[in-house]
């Protein structure tokens, strides 16, 4: 694993950093003030703040920071949506390198050097680790599994040189390479703009890599209920049907597929006699292989104590996959004060 030591070079490169912001009032200064606790020069970074037409404080609480490096943009009357602030943000930005993350999130210390110093002309995108802030239940830990998980998926891919996934919360790019692929996506869905941007600068055969560095891990707020966290899943599902990758495609129905025959399993295990052993075994196997990679994960970002709760996120995990596979079909979900 890489110190930071490894990355305190110094360097001339200035990164703009974009946040896209709609009715975050509560956690919006508490990110920009660990951009402004960077250990990076502060005359070599702006943040550029775009408010998509929120409904609380969030704009007076910007403006009134009063921080000499920071832009204020609002998206004009009539243009909506998450991918519209990114765009006028990375349009307005200064510098030719764009570092993008969410408003609800807190950077750690070294995350703009550490982007200056590995954007480079071998990569023109960098994709970085993020975790849920430790909390307490069981829907915190769900959570918690659930995105180490798909971390473990998007760094394994990333180590074979296949980038599949990545996450807009600690994602940063060159703006040349960005305004060459012609920008964010034009689909009318509430998220997708960071694995859509990801697609695009895969067909055009750019350089991405991914910087697993624990001094490069962005903490982001989990969901506060069951409701919360079905209406993210339902939007963060709803861009699958516009994916290009034929990896990801692939893939996705391998999962699906997968917790099918496990919910399959269960059924074998309660109804057939005959072959119970059999089937508990592969369930078991399973399970350990699942248990040993989480906990690797786990340790890697200091989230231990979520392995407590491995065994009951098994055995819902495919019901979970199944349910908001079929119900995300069919149910509207609302973000933001918006519906969908």
């Amino acid at each position: 694993m890489k110190n930071t030591k490894e990355y305190c070079n110094t360097t001339d490169n200035k990164v703009s950093v974009v946040i896209a912001v709609r009715n975050e009032e509560k956690y919006i200064e508490r990110c920009i003030n660990s951009i402004l606790n960077q250990d990076f020069n502060h005359n070599n970074f702006e943040i550029i703040v775009v408010n998509d037409h929120s409904e609380d404080a969030t704009l007076s609480i910007v403006e009134n920071l009063k921080i000499s490096n920071l832009k204020l943009l609002s998206l004009p009357h009539g243009v909506t949506s998450k991918k519209e602030a990114l765009k006028l943000g990375v349009e307005n930005a200064e510098f030719k390198i764009i570092a993008s993350t969410d408003a609800d999130c807190i950077l750690p210390p070294n995350w703009l050097r550490l982007i200056a110093n590995n954007i480079d002309k071998d990569a023109d995108m960098l994709l970085g680790p993020i975790v849920f802030e430790q909390k307490s239940g069981f829907l915190n830990a769900f959570q918690q599994l659930d995105m180490m998980a798909m971390q473990s998926f998007q760094f394994g891919l990333l180590s074979i040189n296949k980038p599949t996934l990545n996450n807009g919360a600690n994602l940063s790019f060159k703006k040349d390479e960005y305004q060459l692929v012609g920008g964010y996506d034009k689909y009318e869905t509430p998220s997708g703009d960071d694995i859509f941007l990801l697609e695009k600068f895969n067909n055009q055969q750019f350089n991405i890599k991914g910087l697993l560095n624990q001094n490069f891990i962005v903490e982001t707020v989990p969901t506060k209920n069951i409701g919360e966290f079905l209406q993210q899943r339902f939007r963060w599902v709803s861009k699958s049907r516009f994916y290009t990758g034929q990896l990801l495609k692939f893939l996705s129905i391998i999962i699906l597929f997968q917790n099918i025959l496990q919910i399959f399993i269960y059924g074998q295990v309660l109804l057939d006699e005959k072959f119970t052993n059999y089937f508990i075994f592969l369930l078991l196997s399973k399970w350990l292989i699942d248990f040993i990679l989480l906990f690797l994960v786990a340790t890697f970002f200091n989230r231990k104590k979520s392995m407590l709760y491995f065994i009951p996120v098994q055995l819902i995990y495919p019901f979970y996959i199944m349910g908001v596979s079929v119900a995300s079909m069919f149910l509207k979900f609302e973000w933001k004060g918006r519906k969908y």
